[in-house]
């Protein structure tokens, strides 16, 4: 498996869980809590992806160009979410700033 794969499926993973396990239970419909909570969601992959690679110098390739393990992590975590959260925050009503 490649790493840029294995690091989407983790992504994926945690947004999931996220999603539709954490943020409905202890965030709601609360943008605030959703926030905060997306933080450490988005440390969580940063911190076990860095376990992995931090200090190996492997580059990550997007299309365009090639980045190194956080980047690559916080666009594809960003990337995947987008479209979740659009999901969640019409169907629970969260009201945006």
């Amino acid at each position: 498996m490649s790493p840029e794969l294995s690091i989407i499926i983790l992504n994926a993973a945690i947004l999931l869980i996220a999603y539709f396990i954490i943020y409905p239970k202890y965030a709601g419909n609360d943008f605030r809590k959703i926030s905060v909570q997306d933080f450490i969601a988005s440390m969580i992959s940063l911190g076990v992806v860095g376990s992995v690679y931090f200090g190996t110098g492997v580059k990550f390739s997007l299309v365009l160009f090639d980045v190194t393990w956080p980047w690559f992590t916080l666009i594809s975590f960003t990337l995947i979410e987008l479209p979740i959260f659009y999901w969640y925050a019409k169907r629970h009503n969260v009201k945006l700033p």
